[in-house]
């Protein structure tokens, strides 16, 4: 089989860092390829180069001709002033139509072409290339992703209205509809970070949108389970160089352990063929004589020191939390407890209780209120009705997702020093160090910081007081796989109570032992952790009948008809034109954006 891109010894710097060098690899049609790597290391700029936005420093990339690739960027212009027209336009319309156009164009300019047939057929191949535009204009391409948009619970969207309008959640949801609408017209689909601002649910509704595409593919993304779901390749950078892995993510895994072990046998060796040779080179010296074997000795060092020590290079950022004294049996309860905005119920007659030592999840769909929630356990948010207790030797921590409790004008030492007067210099940047911020890098403003970096300060912060209850809000956004291990390890060490907001699924099955499910206006407790959720919730949706479960409908039943197949993805349950759904209070809302949309009509 032949590529659609062949990839021979590229290097990239950028300001005088290397981000890799000598990269080399191929990519086949129906590849699923997971890129991974550290932030910062340059996997952003390797998506650039394969589009075409920028150039390599050396080495080569040959892409098969008329390829056609689309790429969903990691922030697509979320907060611009562009219309949803304009958006689809440039996310749609490919850099390959775009040259071609300008290099036709270019031609045109040249008088002498017009002495020869050739600027006839020039600008008939501009003619095609136009009505190839016309079709992929902002407004066809809205049109052609309304089924899509439907899906997503956001149809009514009109080409006119301004991006930045809409919330983080919905411009990702709108994105992607751009990006996955008529799949068939498209050789490479690369993804960048493409879970962010997601819930759950719609995470779900992605892998099962990216399974289907029968297009290459190209990943960048920290989701552990999206990657062992998807991908049956690995590209993982390591250091400047990129190792490819031709297996499954739950393969790469373990081929990982085995190269790190072979690594640290060479770095063994390495070690000790160094300390024999600083011997030599020590006993010829005191002899006072032969400069070229010292010279010899010493180059051979040299290179025994750039062997890899893996031990070292894969350092994971260490949390070790302080614990205060313990709270009592229940650390928070809720009584009753109400909270709206206006007519926006988030809770009505809430009850529960929250025991210490407990480690929660707490999800839901994008807006349901779980960030509104969390503020209300710290009291930065009020309840509008019932009551709620903290236990009097409750000590609480607060991680919260915009990283607000940050200083934008601090530098990074002085962030630490703030509320800890007491900590020496030295130490200040120890702690640092450890969280791998060094050299220059503590004197640069916290304003300056990549969102993975700030959240690893924001966590160092966290960890030095001594809570019992820490309150989480996406703490893990924007953080390579290593940083979101060792969070894992730390609160899994952690004998506090922990709530935490998080879409990472494989986060909440390591950490929590609890899960509060936030849903119109009431949260559901389910003991064990996101897997055990689901299990329960599947089955609690499937299992029953809607005659079994009319007695949770306060209005009567209503009988629709499937005018047009789709998908809950929730159940993973297809529905079928001229299908019967009996719908009431208790799964109405699966099935709203049908209605809305046009699939359902009433019997």
């Amino acid at each position: 089989m032949e590529p659609i891109i062949h990839v021979d010894n590229i290097s990239k710097s950028i300001a005088g860092k290397q981000l890799f060098e000598d990269a080399s690899f191929d990519i086949y049609p129906e590849d699923c390829i997971g890129l991974l790597g550290p932030n910062g290391c340059g996997k952003t700029t390797l998506f650039n180069i394969l589009l075409g936005k920028d150039q390599p420093n050396s080495g080569d990339v040959q892409k098969k001709d008329g390829i056609e690739i689309r790429c969903l960027e990691q922030d697509p212009m979320h907060r611009s002033d562009i219309t949803v027209n304009d958006f689809f336009t440039r996310t749609t319309q490919t850099e390959n139509i775009q040259q071609q156009i300008k290099k036709l164009e270019q031609q045109l300019e040249d008088p002498t072409i017009y002495e020869s047939t050739r600027h006839q057929e020039i600008l008939d191949e501009l003619r095609l290339l136009q009505i190839r535009t016309s079709k992929t204009s902002g407004v066809a391409q809205l049109e052609a992703a309304r089924e899509c948009l439907k899906e997503l619970g956001i149809a009514e969207i009109t080409g006119d209205v301004v991006m930045k309008n809409f919330s983080g959640g919905e411009c990702q949801k709108i994105a992607l509809a751009s990006i996955l609408t008529q799949p068939q017209n498209c050789d490479l689909f690369l993804f960048d970070e493409p879970t962010n601002h997601l819930d759950i649910e719609t995470i779900e509704w992605l892998e099962q949108k990216i399974a289907d595409i029968s297009s290459a593919v190209i990943i960048i993304s920290h989701d552990r389970y999206l990657l062992g779901d998807l991908v049956d390749r690995v590209f993982e950078f390591h250091g400047s160089h990129l190792e490819l892995y031709e297996a499954s993510y739950e393969e790469y895994e373990e081929q990982k352990k085995i190269r790190e072990h072979i690594k640290k046998q060479d770095s063994q060796k390495a070690s000790i063929e160094m300390k024999r040779q600083l011997a030599a080179i020590k006993k010829i010296t005191r002899r006072n004589r032969y400069t070229i074997q010292i010279n010899s000795r010493m180059k051979q060092i040299e290179k025994l020191k750039r062997v890899e020590n893996p031990i070292l290079k894969n350092y994971l950022l260490r949390f070790h939390f302080k614990t205060a004294l313990k709270s009592g049996k229940n650390i928070e309860e809720g009584v009753n407890l109400s909270k709206y905005f206006g007519e926006k119920k988030i809770l009505l007659n809430m009850n529960f209780e929250i025991l210490a030592g407990q480690k929660i999840g707490l999800i839901g769909p994008n807006g349901c209120g779980k960030t509104t929630f969390l503020k209300m356990l710290t009291r930065e948010e009020t309840y509008n009705q019932g009551k709620l207790t903290l236990s009097q030797g409750a000590k609480w921590g607060y991680f919260d997702q915009g990283h607000l409790s940050l200083n934008l004008e601090n530098t990074l030492l002085d962030e630490i020093l703030r509320d800890h007067k007491d900590l020496g210099e030295e130490d200040a940047k120890a702690l640092l160090g450890q969280f791998n911020f060094k050299g220059t890098t503590i004197h640069n403003k916290v304003g300056q910081l990549s969102g993975g970096e700030r959240a690893r300060l924001a966590f160092l912060r966290l960890i030095m007081e001594p809570y019992n209850l820490l309150l989480l809000d996406e703490p893990t956004n924007h953080m390579d796989i290593e940083s979101k291990t060792a969070i894992e390890t730390a609160l899994n060490s952690y004998t506090g109570t922990v709530i935490v907001v998080s879409h990472d699924r494989k986060f909440l099955d390591t950490v929590t032992d609890t899960i509060f499910f936030m849903a119109d206006s009431d949260i559901k407790i389910y003991t064990g952790n996101y897997s055990m959720f689901r299990q329960q919730r599947f089955k609690e949706l499937s299992e029953y009948t809607d005659r079994d479960l009319a007695y949770l409908s306060t209005s009567r039943l209503t009988k629709y008809i499937v005018t047009k197949g789709f998908t809950i993805w929730t159940l993973k349950k297809k529905h079928i034109v001229g299908e019967e759904i009996l719908i009431g209070d208790h799964n109405r809302d699966l099935y709203e954006w049908a209605i809305k949309g046009g699939l359902l009509k009433e019997a």
